[in-house]
């Protein structure tokens, strides 16, 4: 993601980013039809109408190569957000298993119980927000405490009349898999749609404004073609949004984990 896109993503509620990037798009418009209506068409005020339709038949090109490029996008960024949410539900569930297993064998379990907990709370108050960041990287917290766990674990292991062979396998279970959904959520995180996406759409979105230059600037076409270019901001502002699943309020809640341990009363 673009920089700029990035302080705008960081700094702004997500309503807010709605409404900057669609008013944005409508200037962007706007400017680039005005420029292109009199710096290029007005010098060419003769036209058949082969050239009307030609014209047409470019500009709805444009705009639907754009519409197809931000569909894609858009799929992209939908799926991804709903693959991590699967996975953050997947590990708060191993997460609650493993504490169950934990809980069953007692005291001599309480060290590795608590580094668990730990966890919890540092992948919830530390991790998500690293995770947010343009360059997103996991919790050294949360990672001590994956260590802390670990050792816990292995102490109890040790006892083989407290820790069977089943109990053991799956104590190893939980944990593998509550490590590998962590470097999953570093994979997710770092997914994001390229520049030069965002170089291809602007292409196309000014190709578009620029043709509708040829036209006479008056009111009602103007505020027709602000409403669509605003339209389309909208479009970018949601792949915005939606495109880091670890910021704002459209996005996976470290609720899910940090209610990983919550028990019946």
């Amino acid at each position: 993601m673009p920089p700029v896109f990035s302080l705008l993503t960081e700094g702004f509620h997500d309503l807010t980013i709605l409404a900057i990037v669609a008013a944005l798009f409508a200037v962007f418009g706007l400017v680039v039809s005005w420029l292109a209506h009199h710096v290029w068409f007005r010098f060419w005020p003769v036209r058949g109408e082969e050239d009307h339709k030609l014209a047409d038949t470019v500009q709805t090109s444009l705009l639907g190569f754009s519409a197809f490029v931000l569909a894609l996008a858009t799929t992209a960024v939908l799926a991804n957000l709903s693959r991590v949410e699967e996975q953050a539900l997947q590990e708060a569930t191993n997460i609650a298993g493993l504490d169950r297993e934990l809980g069953a064998l007692g005291a001599p379990a309480a060290a590795a119980r608590q580094a668990l907990a730990d966890y919890v709370k540092h992948v919830a108050t530390d991790e998500w927000p690293r995770l947010a960041r343009p360059e997103p990287g996991l919790s050294p917290l949360a990672g001590q405490d994956l260590d802390r766990l670990w050792a816990g674990i292995r102490g109890v292991q040790r006892n083989e009349s407290l820790a069977p062979p089943q109990v053991r396998d799956t104590l190893d279970k939980y944990q593998m898999a509550i490590a590998t959904s962590r470097t999953q959520r570093l994979a997710e995180a770092t997914k994001s749609i390229p520049a030069i996406f965002w170089v291809i759409i602007l292409v196309f979105v000014g190709a578009a404004a620029f043709m509708n230059g040829r036209n006479r600037l008056h009111r009602y076409g103007l505020q027709v073609m602000v409403i669509h270019m605003a339209a389309i901001g909208l479009v970018v502002a949601l792949i915005l949004v939606v495109d880091n699943p670890f910021r704002g309020s459209t996005s996976v809640s470290p609720a899910i984990i940090a209610r990983a341990l919550d028990r019946p009363q």
